[in-house]
């Protein structure tokens, strides 16, 4: 544990929590706008871990620096200092559970384009019977 109140654990934490997200705590709220734009951006990708704990294990997930470019406020930076062979350095790191907002409203807007390409097709297939 250090100083900033920062908990940095040398393998997985298994716990049950609860993110605070009361609207009371928030200012300037609005829906996230070209979700779908900006979930296409994203490139998941699969990789070894090449240090620390996990070292040599097969993983998902993202690219942090990628994330940055289209989401730069789920990036943030930390000091690990127990990675081998390294002093504490800073790394960057991904909120993935705020990832999960940005989905919701990708599908939402997919489901409008869905929506609007059904009626579409409905229209032409009323027009091709006449």
């Amino acid at each position: 544990l250090l100083d900033n109140g920062t908990l940095h654990v040398d393998g997985d934490v298994v716990a049950y929590s609860s993110t605070v997200s009361d609207k009371r705590l928030k200012d300037n709220v609005f829906t996230i706008t070209s979700a779908l734009d900006k979930v296409t951006k994203l490139r998941g990708v699969e990789y070894i871990w090449n240090n620390g704990a996990r070292k040599g294990q097969s993983d998902i997930g993202f690219i942090a620096q990628e994330v940055e470019e289209v989401i730069p406020q789920i990036v943030r930076e930390h000091t690990i200092p127990f990675l081998d062979g390294e002093d504490d350095t800073t790394y960057k790191t991904v909120d993935y559970e705020k990832v999960t907002a940005l989905l919701i409203e990708a599908v939402k807007e997919q489901s409008d384009i869905i929506e609007k390409l059904e009626k579409r097709i409905k229209n032409l297939e009323k027009g091709s019977n006449n």
